[in-house]
């Protein structure tokens, strides 16, 4: 079958080329995909972790959105870390004693990952669950050599009250067994093998995902999870439920963009869509001075709603009808057109980026989006035998009691992550998704602006330079920093110059476009990472 898959790395994108050689639609070759980025990049993704797709199925019409995201145990409560507190730390997340919120047990949420690739795939794929999985089983089983940017990743040195990222992949015997065999992780050049995981992956490409939430392999992590002061239990499995909805939809200039629920990022997408539809943004041109004030004025908009309003919609309450309203826009664009200032409440923001991403859309018309992860980076949790990584997902939520974002047993936690799909007379035109915290949502909007605005190809949409605007200052790529700097400072704001001219800060997106017929496809990896991109014709 033809189609493009897009995702950040080259060891999976390629198991996905193969899938769509042996018949698979875009489905079967992102399930595939996704599979092996949790071999590929371990403590990004896996069994253990969570996330959220949207799914567009040409040939049924169906088109949903399927939320994984980690629920906190059903033995947490609200107030169980408030008097564990050290200091608030950038990006709304919390420094507590031990770190037990970012590192080990108490930092695991219960994982839906293997749920909802079970789910997508059997309702919409073409391949067998088991010829989905094999191709990581092999990867997990033979390994590949390490290539210098997953080692640059291990070695991540943590600030700011985080943990150093090679530290955590040594948390346990268990773990260290697998990054860091010889005493020290493993580097650039050396072969990385995954043999426990692989056999887990045996085990549930014959038994599906109930090995999991029903059977002994539940058993298994709930009873090491018990043993070492962790909250999950069997029950936590046997209740946990994906959930599955229509995507929330907007128009923006003709095109009908597609997005996920709270507490995922979609109505902050299309909230600041929509106070930009106000603007000729063609007119105002990429890049300058006046398109990057009132690009960074929007997103701080967006950002404002976020602090007051993101939260688990079961248990808090969101409003979302208003938030992606264009009458709410229209009271944005008054403030932003009256020189307003906008002050985003206490969202200083420096997220990781341990996140990953595919995308994925065949010459039927299916596409696909996934972005998954095991949080920041993850537990450092290894269950002796299992070969996996399990989130850390924990330490996004608010330790205080009150807040949306509290701690609640069974709550999701609110995340940046926004697959999006953009509809053209009913069709799938743009596919984008992307790993990088709070940064994914501003990189999957201003993707779609360079697209339907400013009329970029996909590849020119991806590459384009970025600001990221949610606070006190705005971020800004190093292409376009000078450019802008004189202009931005006599309106107000504080500019912070980024390093690198393509950094991997601004998130990581993968895009795919559509002409009317499928018979152009074309996709993007972004060049801030490594990337991978595939194309069967």
């Amino acid at each position: 079958m033809k189609g493009v898959i897009v995702c950040p790395q080259v060891e999976a994108v390629e198991i996905g080329r193969r899938i769509f050689e042996e018949g698979g639609n875009a489905i079967d070759a992102a399930v595939a995909t996704a599979f092996a980025q949790g071999i590929a990049e371990p403590h990004q993704t896996s069994i253990g972790g969570n996330g959220t797709l949207q799914v567009f199925h040409a040939e049924s019409g169906e088109h949903l959105v399927i939320d994984f995201y980690g629920r906190a145990p059903l033995k947490s409560t609200q107030g169980m870390w408030s008097d564990k507190v050290i200091k608030r730390l950038p990006a709304d997340m919390w420094e507590l004693e031990g770190n037990i919120n970012q590192v080990g047990y108490l930092s695991v949420t219960v994982p839906g990952t293997l749920k909802a690739f079970y789910e997508v795939a059997n309702r919409f794929g073409n391949m067998s669950w088991k010829d989905l999985i094999q191709p990581a089983i092999d990867l997990a089983k033979r390994g590949f050599i390490i290539p210098s940017e997953l080692y640059q990743s291990w070695i991540y040195d943590g600030s700011l009250g985080y943990s150093d990222t090679k530290e955590i992949l040594k948390f346990n015997d268990v773990s260290s067994q697998i990054f860091a065999p010889n005493g020290d992780i493993l580097k650039t050049g050396e072969q990385f093998i995954m043999k426990d995981y692989s056999e887990t992956l045996e085990m549930i490409s014959i038994e599906g995902p109930d090995l999991m939430y029903k059977g002994e392999l539940g058993r298994i992590i709930a009873k090491d999870f018990l043993k070492h002061g962790g909250l999950i239990t069997q029950e936590d499995f046997l209740q946990y439920k994906l959930r599955i909805n229509s995507p929330i939809k907007s128009n923006y200039r003709g095109y009908t963009v597609c997005a996920n629920l709270a507490p995922g990022s979609g109505p902050q997408i299309i909230e600041t869509l929509n106070i930009l539809e106000g603007y000729d943004l063609n007119k105002i041109g990429f890049g300058t001075p006046e398109y990057s004030h009132l690009l960074s004025q929007a997103q701080k908009a967006g950002f404002v709603d976020r602090a007051k309003y993101l939260a688990d919609p079961d248990y808090e309450s969101v409003p979302i009808e208003k938030i992606i309203s264009k009458d709410h826009a229209m009271h944005w664009k008054r403030i932003i057109d009256n020189d307003e200032d906008i002050i985003v409440p206490n969202l200083d923001m420096i997220e990781g980026h341990d996140t990953t991403t595919v995308s994925s859309m065949d010459e039927k018309g299916n596409a696909i989006a996934i972005t998954h992860t095991l949080g920041s980076p993850c537990s450092g949790v290894v269950v002796k035998g299992l070969g996996f990584l399990f989130n850390n997902s924990m330490h996004v939520f608010n330790p205080y009691p009150g807040h949306p974002n509290s701690i609640a047993p069974g709550k999701a936690r609110t995340t940046g992550m926004s697959p999006t799909i953009v509809l053209k007379n009913g069709k799938p035109f743009i596919i984008t998704s992307a790993p990088g915290a709070v940064k994914i949502l501003t990189a999957n909007l201003q993707t779609i602006l360079n697209i339907i605005d400013h009329d970029m190809s996909v590849l020119e949409a991806v590459s384009a330079p970025r600001i990221h605007s949610e606070g006190k200052w705005i971020d800004v790529e190093a292409r376009l920093y000078y450019r802008i700097l004189e202009y931005m400072n006599k309106k107000g704001h504080k500019i912070k110059k980024s390093d690198l001219s393509y950094d991997p800060f601004f998130a990581l997106v993968h895009a795919i476009t559509s002409n009317d017929d499928n018979s152009v496809i074309k996709g993007a990896a972004d060049p801030r990472g490594r990337g991978g991109y595939a194309e069967v014709k």
